[in-house]
């Protein structure tokens, strides 16, 4: 690490060379709002070419640390499954950082590299979660129970230990002790390890199986994944983390219903760190396709479902059910 740590709470990142860039551009806007005064920002680093992390390095200064995880204990064996999809197998990484972390850490912030901060993450970063417990913001599954979007196979559920659509979370955005996470952090790889076939969510479907229900629920506000930006909830309640769930992500495509909304602050980093070119590149915008006649059917179709959901999410909100708001 560069130089010693000066907090107790430290914001991570785990990325490969595929997310270095928006993981750099969500820590920067970090920094923008001053969290570095409060959290050590770190971004851990797996595969990437030193002399690239030694230029950034010097670039950011001390807001942010890049540190390089020489740990591969999360690389599945022989015989375990990994899913494909847009998820790289680093995305297990993040559960054996605890043993890499400073001593001074006791609370964790970890974020995914595929956000954008666009609003006062502030509550998250100072509020501390019970021991053996974890603060995370739900999935989409809660309000989708007839699995309307086809994203969880049967049976999926019943895999986890007891988790249920309502209690699903999305791990994209997470915080809990720096000792909860050293004991559930490996359980979690282990519980993927032997179940890989089942877990098909790799990690996210691993660290609901292990936790069971012992979340600290975090406003939608601080995941405001695809599912609901799908729906326009950003008129119900203002995002403060962006979660470009998927694998249409905005570098690379218009993420509806945000279009080329967020294209341009990847450009402005790849303007600001050139050297980011041989690991990150961005999409150039074009017209969004008109609809089709039978697009339009569907979306006709689908109308009232969606009035539902939004209606559910809502209330939701309104029930001040959240250990960070």
């Amino acid at each position: 690490m560069k130089g010693p740590s000066r907090h107790d709470t430290a914001v991570i990142f785990v990325t490969d060379n595929g997310y270095l860039g928006p993981s750099l551009l969500a820590a920067l806007q970090l920094t923008a709002q001053g969290v570095d005064a409060q959290a050590d920002i770190l971004i851990y680093t797996v595969g990437i070419d030193p002399v690239l992390i030694d230029t950034l390095q010097n670039s950011v200064g001390r807001a942010i640390s890049f540190i390089a995880l020489p740990d591969t204990s999360y690389v599945p064996p022989d015989g375990v499954a990994f899913a494909k999809n847009h998820v790289p197998v680093t995305s297990l990484a993040r559960l054996v950082i605890a043993p890499h972390l400073a001593p001074a850490y006791q609370n964790i912030v970890y974020l995914d590299g595929d956000i954008q901060i666009v609003g006062d993450v502030t509550p998250l970063i100072r509020h501390r979660v019970r021991d053996g417990w974890i603060a995370a913001g739900r999935g989409s599954a809660w309000f989708d129970p007839d699995d309307r979007l086809g994203l969880n196979p049967t049976g999926y559920f019943d895999a986890l230990n007891g988790a249920t659509r309502d209690s699903y979370f999305n791990a994209g955005v997470l915080a809990c002790r720096r000792d909860t996470w050293a004991i559930y952090g490996p359980r979690a790889l282990d519980a993927f390890f032997r179940n890989s076939e089942k877990f098909i969510r790799h990690d996210q479907s691993a660290l609901n199986a292990v936790f069971q229900q012992h979340v600290e629920p975090l406003s939608p506000a601080y995941n405001f994944h695809n599912a609901y930006a799908g729906l326009l909830c950003h008129r119900i309640i203002a995002p403060k983390v962006i979660h470009f769930t998927g694998a249409a992500k905005p570098w690379k495509a218009a993420v509806p219903p945000w279009g080329w909304h967020f294209h341009k602050s990847y450009v402005d980093l790849i303007e600001r760190f050139p050297e980011l070119a041989s690991v990150f590149s961005v999409a150039t915008p074009h017209p969004q396709p008109k609809s089709s006649l039978r697009g339009k059917v569907m979306a006709l179709r689908g109308a009232r479902h969606r009035m539902v959901q939004r209606r559910a999410f809502r209330t939701y909100v309104k029930r001040d059910v959240f250990a960070v708001r």
